[in-house]
């Protein structure tokens, strides 16, 4: 089961990973302001963190599929479906990357090429995040025990929901412009370049069921995005919540997880007084 083991490590490196570079990204928001023009960036590094931590790129983790062969049958598949969705992820990811290019050249030099590739940049991305979102609850919910790790992939998972949100608003904001309520960025850049660092804190406002004053509270396109994040954001919450209450705790030291066959001494044991009471309670009869 060594292939095994391995992939649970890059499974938590992942974790880790994702949430460091999220956490950062909230972090640098305010500064973010400045430089619209890296929020693009940000959006491309969480979404290759998230692929080329699990891809086969990452020399770590080019595991060899004839170790598939000394497993029983449906682990063996299970394990090779995994080698194939992350080759498949990292294709993902490139074409995300291209139209992601070429939707920022288009606001730039072609502003009525942006507003028709702003829909294809919205499902591109959106389907994008939603796999790698899906891809990180199932994970979730085949972790073995409650852990750290865990705690880690979970807080990742949320926070890339409202990341996803930000990159929906920011497609909207150029197809439908009066959706918002947004004052001038300063920035000698388009609108859908300019207010992304605005987007990117109104899904945020969004997932945590704040009302944002970007977005405007009688149209219908704003509505329908703030209530679509809101959704996804407490549905993730109410699954993640369903599948850990159902997992092992790790208590005490790790390695009495790495051998439940051994038994596990009785409280008293550890105490010498309590052990010796426990002695004398047992060896005592009742009176007739």
């Amino acid at each position: 089961m060594d292939l095994v083991s391995r992939l649970l490590q890059q499974r938590h490196a992942l974790y880790r990973g994702l949430l460091a570079v999220e956490v950062l990204a909230l972090v640098g928001l305010r500064g973010l302001q400045q430089a619209p023009r890296l929020v693009s960036v940000v959006y491309l590094v969480i979404s290759a963190v998230a692929v080329l931590t699990d891809s086969p790129l990452l020399r770590k983790n080019r595991l060899d599929p004839s170790a598939t062969q000394a497993m029983p049958s449906a682990l063996g598949r299970r394990v090779q479906r995994v080698l194939l969705r992350r080759q498949r992820l990292v294709s993902f990811w490139i074409v995300a990357l291209a139209v992601e290019l070429l939707w920022q050249a288009a606001l730039e030099f072609n502003p009525s090429l942006a507003l028709q590739l702003s829909v294809l940049h919205l499902v591109v991305w959106l389907s994008l995040m939603l796999v790698v979102l899906w891809s990180l609850v199932k994970a979730l919910a085949e972790e073995p025990v409650f852990n750290g790790d865990l705690l880690m992939g979970a807080a990742a998972g949320y926070l890339l929901v409202g990341f996803t949100g930000g990159i929906v608003l920011n497609s909207l904001l150029v197809l439908d412009p009066a959706a918002f309520n947004l004052p001038a960025h300063g920035h000698s850049l388009p609108d859908g370049i300019g207010h992304a660092p605005a987007m990117l804190g109104a899904a945020f406002a969004s997932l945590t069921t704040i009302d944002s004053p970007v977005l405007k509270s009688g149209s219908l396109t704003s509505l329908t995005a703030s209530v679509g994040i809101t959704i996804v954001g407490q549905l993730y919450v109410a699954i993640l919540i369903a599948g850990v209450l159902g997992k092992p705790r790790v208590l005490g030291n790790q390695k009495a997880v790495d051998t439940p066959s051994k038994p596990a001494a009785a409280p008293e044991a550890e105490h010498p007084q309590v052990s010796r009471a426990a002695g004398q309670i047992r060896m005592r009869r009742p009176r007739r």
